[in-house]
């Protein structure tokens, strides 16, 4: 994990010791009802690999129109800030339409 992203996360109170990154299998996709994706070409990509997942996978910016969130990877720290707080307005909008 970037120092940038170990950081913010430190700072928001998420322990991601534990986290890996993981490539998306079928397995994984049949578990989970919802699936939000940063970007329409990682949506367009798991609905040709995965059909099935058709209808479960979602922009996480859907509430908002839609457009994708920056990858801040190899990035400076301050896109890292501006795409953590575009996801958590994001994750805002989706907790509140499935209240909780």
């Amino acid at each position: 994990m970037p120092d940038a992203a170990r950081g913010i996360a430190e700072r928001e109170g998420l322990d991601l010791a534990a986290h890996s990154g993981r490539q998306l299998t079928e397995i994984m996709l049949r578990d989970y009802d919802l699936v939000l994706v940063m970007e329409d070409g990682q949506r367009q990509w798991i609905a040709e690999r995965f059909p099935e997942s058709r209808g479960r996978v979602f922009m996480i910016s859907h509430w908002r129109g839609g457009n994708d969130i920056k990858d801040p990877y190899r990035h400076p720290r301050d896109v890292f800030e501006s795409s953590y707080a575009d996801i958590a307005e994001c994750v805002g909008d989706w907790c509140d339409r499935l209240g909780k």
